[in-house]
């Protein structure tokens, strides 16, 4: 019993459907008119509620709604006629051909939906208003067997997963009802014409029209050829209130122009009220508002998600004027919202180059200050020798103004971000300065330099200075670390590596320790990061060449293809 049950509920749509179609065509065949045919309809009419296609079965129906439809339903019934009926059959005509359609099941169901509608319109609706002779048989024929039409339709098969019907599209049910209509009234037309039978002209007449939808399809296929047709007839139905064409590329240009999305919003306006058809417009938004035009009595409300417009035309905004309104201002509002978003994007921009530059100058400093340190250490060991002393002033006087070159870049990349030092010495120089900066047992420098090739200080220093910084951090854990820094240098290729013969990065940081910040307990994790990104900037590269335990390698190389580790001394554990 619960299976059927459930296939009951699942065909609860067409079943309804098919008691409608019953009950309206006993109420057009059993006794027009009489108390009998106007139960019929009004038991119709209660099915059509639950049926109609214009609510939701989840939306609830407003008191003025359910009001106007009770009074329309008695005046309907009380004043039954043939005009009323014929209306009604139109009417319902539209809603069935203009129900939106997916699967080609739902089309079977409307289609018989429709020849029902029809043969009860052209049969005996039309024959009894115009007082057209239709032949006895023929329309006992119709009598009996259009009843099996709604039987047939409660057995289709249906999709499980769309029992419920789609929503009316406006356009096709307009012209469904203009086409029966059509058809009507030509067969009526030829019939008196022409002094033929009603039934032939009806014949005909379905000919004629079925010839020309069959002629304007295949004119606007685009496989015909006729692809100018096609686009003619797009074109058409977009340009209804402006060229859109010429609408899209003002707006592209205007986009271009204006960069500020309040600035854009009232360019956008201006030119909106320049159509012809426009007098005005009023649009409001989350942080302002704003007018353009004249503000007279015909109004159209246009609501998106950030933006709200009233549009004031000259005359009533039909339904193909409204629709087209309403593209246009989507249109301003994409473009609006994307004006936005360029902006938010723009200070987010800002805002990460300063807290790259504020994580880089950290860095430079604590380098700084790590030299001076390591300058204090060498002033605080010296001896009362003359030799002693004479070599720590010597020191002194070398890194003295480096440091203070160091500060002065560190100043400058606080004042201009994005701009890097263009300052380049000779490697051979550089290399020295390093040894005598870098005071520290466990650090031994290995160089095979035959090429004293220029070089950028700046790149060169950030990197070796990140290293070393991770390293020193990395020998508070780790007692026994050794570090080997090598330079090797020819005519192709200048490459720096630093090793160490500790514990290997875990897999996860080793993926992204170059790529994006880092979680760090001793720092902000941006370091080897920025220093990675300034390398790709001058054409370099920086890699973790080796990560292994016991031998952890980075590499600086301006050809990461050539490899220079032959005769390198090893690190001794």
């Amino acid at each position: 019993m619960a299976p059927i049950i459930q296939k009951l509920l699942a065909r609860r749509e067409l079943i309804i459907l098919a008691l409608m179609l019953e009950l309206l065509h006993f109420s057009i065949w059993i006794d027009f008119g009489s108390p009998q045919s106007r139960s019929f309809m009004l038991i119709h009419l209660g099915l059509f509620l639950i049926w109609q296609p214009v609510w939701r079965s989840d939306e609830q129906i407003s008191w003025q709604n359910s009001l106007a439809f009770i009074v329309l339903t008695l005046i309907f019934v009380t004043f039954m006629t043939w005009w009323l009926m014929f209306a009604w059959l139109i009417l319902l005509c539209g809603f069935a051909g203009g129900r939106i359609i997916i699967h080609h099941q739902e089309r079977n169901t409307y289609m018989l939906v429709l020849l029902f509608l029809t043969s009860e319109l052209v049969i005996e609706c039309t024959s009894k208003l115009f007082h057209v002779p239709v032949i006895s048989n023929i329309r006992e024929v119709f009598r009996l067997a259009l009843p099996l039409l709604p039987l047939i339709i409660t057995v289709l098969p249906l999709r499980e997963e769309n029992t419920r019907m789609m929503s009316v599209d406006i356009l096709h049910a307009l012209t469904t009802s203009t086409l029966i209509s059509v058809l009507i009234f030509a067969s009526l037309l030829n019939m008196y014409l022409g002094g033929t039978d009603y039934l032939i002209s009806l014949v005909q007449t379905l000919l004629a029209i079925a010839l020309f939808l069959f002629a304007i399809s295949w004119l606007l296929s685009p496989r015909t050829g006729f692809s100018g047709l096609s686009q003619l007839w797009t074109r058409s139905m977009l340009n209804i209130g402006t060229p859109l064409e010429q609408w899209l590329t003002q707006l592209s240009n205007l986009s271009q122009q204006q960069h500020e999305p309040e600035t854009f919003l009232q360019t956008a306006m201006e030119d909106l009220v320049a159509l012809p058809w426009i007098s005005g417009v009023e649009w409001h938004t989350q942080g302002s508002t704003g007018t353009c035009g004249q503000l007279i009595k015909l109004e159209v409300a246009f609501k998106t998600d950030t933006l709200t417009v009233h549009v004031y035309t000259h005359h009533v905004a039909g339904g193909a004027l409204y629709l087209h309104c309403n593209l246009l201002v989507q249109l301003i509002e994409n473009f609006y919202v994307a004006k936005i978003r360029e902006r938010i994007l723009t200070q987010q921009t800002h805002l990460q180059a300063i807290h790259e530059t504020g994580a880089r100058v950290t860095h430079d400093i604590k380098n700084l200050l790590q030299s001076l340190h390591a300058i204090t250490s060498v002033l605080e060991q010296e001896d009362n020798d003359s030799d002693s002393k004479i070599a720590s002033r010597q020191l002194f006087a070398r890194q003295l103004p480096y440091l203070t070159q160091r500060l002065q870049l560190a100043l400058d990349k606080l004042q201009t971000p994005n701009k890097t030092s263009g300052k380049s010495v000779r490697l051979k120089d550089w290399w020295q300065n390093l040894q005598s900066r870098t005071n520290q047992t466990n650090i031994k420098f290995h160089s095979d330099i035959t090429a004293d090739t220029m070089i950028s200080a700046e790149l060169f220093d950030s990197v070796t200075e990140n290293l070393l910084e991770n390293l020193r951090e990395k020998n508070k854990l780790e007692r026994d670390l050794s570090v080997g820094v090598f330079l090797n240098s020819d005519a192709l290729n200048t490459q720096l590596l630093v090793r160490d013969n500790g514990s290997k990065i875990p897999e996860g940081k080793a993926k992204t320790i170059l790529k994006e910040p880092v979680k760090s307990d001793n720092g902000l994790g941006i370091g080897l990061f920025q220093a990675a990104r300034l390398a790709d900037s001058m054409g370099y590269v920086l890699t973790l060449k080796s990560n292994q335990q016991g031998n952890v390698c980075f590499e600086l190389s301006n050809n990461p293809n050539t490899i220079h580790e032959t005769g390198n001394p090893a690190i001794s554990t």
